[in-house]
C-alpha cells in the first residue's frame, strides 16, 4: 500500500489503463493458480490484483506498470 502511495504523489498513475486490466486479467482467467478468482500462489483477489497498476504477478505473467499522469 505505501508504494502506491508514494507512486500517486509523484505523479503515477495508482489504476492500471483499462487496456492494462483486459490483458492482466486474461492471462490471470486461464491460469492454473487461479482457484475461483483467488489466486492460490499468493492469495491474492485476482480483480483487484489487475486493476493495480503497481502490482505484478508472482509466476511473472505480467508486470507492474509505472504510467506518468
Amino acid at each position: 500500500m505505501l508504494r502506491h502511495q508514494w507512486a500517486k504523489q509523484r505523479g503515477y498513475l495508482v489504476l492500471a489503463p483499462n487496456g492494462v486490466m483486459a490483458y492482466r486479467h486474461s492471462h490471470c482467467a486461464t491460469c492454473k493458480f487461479n482457484d475461483e478468482g483467488q489466486c492460490s500462489r499468493c492469495d491474492c483477489l485476482i480483480l483487484a490484483k489487475t486493476m493495480m497498476a503497481l502490482e505484478k504477478c508472482p509466476d511473472g505473467r505480467w508486470s507492474a506498470v509505472w504510467i506518468k499522469k
